[in-house]
């Protein structure tokens, strides 16, 4: 789920495009609520529009932003997934990898490159829903807020933006928690734990028949506390990004390469505060995962058993797929903006 920058070509558009902060735009008609002309200011501000499907912009304007976000997604996703590979492997196994290095040399040579997008499947078709999720809430959470204001051109204060933030990552946990289970249940069975499943559809119906449907939510609510506050701040980061630091394009828009850098930094940022609970919900989640009792009990196991930094074991992959990963959403999603501007 995430902001992005508002496209000078959407002015074209027969609706009008009025600031509501320094966080976005809001479509608006273009008579205000009272019959009387709005005139926005000049200033382009840096976060996404987000029609919903009651605005002006319609189902097809919606439909356009969650294609590229889905479009972005399964980018970032096929350009970063064998680094989240390696770093499931270093967070649920102990004593067998030395570091990020070790851990892709050895998968490489003892089981193949294919491993590496072992169970890739699920992220990638759920993916789209995620983004769906994340666009729909964050939308009407702003929507929400000029109505309670009884003003179509309000703008959102800084706890309100958390706030969509963060209800964002908690709905978008009811996706992400089964299609990391699944993820996570394939990428262990390559190293002998568990069951090995030919397809993502077979792991999933295993695990159903095995273990309950129950069992595809278990680490749901790491997921959510992770994806809450991590969603909040990776929106703020890339706004104040593309706000504060100038484009290099001669019209003084940000290059792809820009937008690519300013997405990237937005992941490592927003990954760090929550890492450790990332680290629980794999352990929770991997076979054998039901031995721990809590969330609290499982930090507390594996610290006592590994030591305290054994919760960001495996963060350098982390940070370093969060480049590619979150860099391709916002520049793909941002191009496929452009590229359809007269559809």
């Amino acid at each position: 789920m995430h902001p992005f920058s508002t496209f000078p070509q959407l002015a074209q558009h027969r609706e009008r495009l009025v600031p509501s902060s320094c966080y976005g735009l809001r479509l608006v008609p273009k008579t205000a609520a009272n019959g009387a002309q709005h005139t926005p200011s000049v200033a382009a501000p840096s976060t996404p529009f987000i029609p919903s499907p009651s605005e002006g912009g319609g189902l097809k304007h919606a439909a356009l932003h969650f294609a590229g976000g889905t479009l972005g997604g399964m980018g970032g996703i096929a350009a970063s997934y064998p680094l989240d590979t390696v770093k499931v492997r270093m967070q649920t196994t102990r004593g067998i990898y030395n570091g990020m290095l070790d851990t892709i040399f050895k998968i490489a040579k003892q089981e193949g490159m294919k491993t590496f997008y072992k169970g890739v499947q699920a992220p990638l078709v759920s993916y789209g829903l995620i983004k769906a999720t994340t666009f729909g809430v964050y939308g009407n959470c702003l929507d929400y807020f000029a109505e309670r204001a009884g003003d179509p051109f309000h703008t959102p204060t800084f706890t309100e933006i958390v706030i969509a933030g963060h209800l964002s990552g908690f709905a978008a946990a009811f996706i992400m928690a089964p299609s990391d289970a699944i993820k996570i249940h394939m990428q262990a069975a390559s190293q002998g734990k568990g069951v090995f499943h030919e397809s993502t559809w077979g792991c999933a119906k295993h695990i159903v028949k095995t273990e309950g449907v129950g069992a595809l939510f278990r680490g749901f609510t790491p997921t959510a506390l992770r994806d809450g506050p991590g969603m909040a701040l990776y929106y703020i980061i890339y706004d104040l990004c593309k706000k504060y630091l100038p484009g290099l394009n001669e019209d003084g828009s940000h290059t792809a390469l820009q937008m690519m850098a300013f997405g990237g930094l937005s992941g490592v940022v927003s990954w760090l505060p929550v890492y450790p609970l990332d680290v629980i919900k794999s352990r929770i989640q991997a076979p054998g995962g039901n031995q721990y009792k809590s969330m609290l009990d499982c930090a507390v196991k594996s610290s006592i058993a590994e030591g305290p930094w054994v919760l960001y074991r495996g963060c350098l992959p982390v940070l370093f797929a969060a480049v590619p990963l979150h860099g391709t959403v916002f520049m793909v999603y941002e191009l496929w903006m452009q590229h359809t501007k007269d559809w």
